[in-house]
C-alpha cells in the first residue's frame, strides 16, 4: 500500500543543534559518525548533556533519522543497544508507530536506490542537498504489511551477514597473498 510519509510519521522534527564534548552519557551524532553502509561505526568523542530543551531529540525505540542536508543523503534505524543518542540538526527525526511501520525497514527503503533518487530530486537546486520538510512528508513510500515487513528485514540481515563474511574473507585472502609475494621476493635473494 503507498502511503504518504507524514500519514505514518506521528512526528518529523529537526535534530539539535548542540556543541558536543569529549565525553559524556549521550552520544551525539553527526554525518561523519555512519560508514558506506550508513552504520555508525565511526563514533568517537561527541557527546552531549540531556538537558530540557534537548530530551525532546532524544532518539527513541523505532525512530529513523534521516540526512536532510549535505552531501550524503541516508537514513538509519536506531537501535537502543547504541545506547542514548541525539542526531544533530543536519537530521530529520521521523517518529513512526511500530504497529504499522518498522523503523529499520524505512530506513531500508529510504536507503533504496528508488527512494535515494526520489529525495535527490526532491533536494536538488542548491549546491549542498536540503531536503524541506513539506516535500518530505508528502513523499509517497510502500508500506507492505507487517509480516512483509518483517520478512524484508530477515532477508537484510541475512545479505548483510553474508557481505560482513565475503568482506573478512577477501582480507584474509589479500593478507595471503602479500605473504606469498613477500616470501617469493625473499627466497630470490638468497
Amino acid at each position: 500500500m503507498n502511503i504518504k510519509l507524514g500519514e505514518i510519521a506521528y512526528e518529523i522534527l529537526f535534530g539539535s543543534y548542540e556543541k558536543p564534548k569529549d565525553e559524556g552519557r549521550v552520544k551525539y551524532l553527526y554525518a561523519g559518525h555512519f560508514d558506506d553502509t550508513y552504520m555508525p561505526t565511526k563514533f568517537e568523542g561527541s557527546y552531549v548533556e540531556l538537558n530540557s530543551s534537548s530530551d525532546k531529540f532524544l532518539l527513541r525505540s523505532n525512530d529513523v533519522i534521516l540526512a536532510g542536508k549535505g552531501h550524503r543523503i541516508f537514513a538509519w534505524a536506531y537501535d537502543p543497544d547504541f545506547g542514548q543518542a541525539i542526531p544533530s540538526s543536519l537530521f530529520y527525526i521521523i517518529r513512526t508507530n511500530p504497529e504499522k511501520i518498522f523503523g529499520e525497514y524505512l530506513a531500508s527503503l529510504l536507503n533504496s536506490e528508488k527512494m535515494q533518487h526520489k529525495l535527490n530530486l526532491i533536494g536538488s537546486g542548491a549546491t549542498i542537498t536540503s531536503i524541506p520538510k513539506k516535500e518530505l512528508v508528502d513523499l509517497d513510500i510502500v508500506v507492505p504489511s507487517i509480516s512483509k515487513q518483517l520478512k524484508l528485514m530477515e532477508l537484510s540481515h541475512l545479505l548483510n551477514e553474508n557481505i560482513s563474511l565475503t568482506k573478512k574473507l577477501l582480507k584474509q585472502k589479500e593478507t595471503l597473498k602479500r605473504g606469498a609475494i613477500n616470501k617469493m621476493i625473499n627466497n630470490l635473494n638468497k
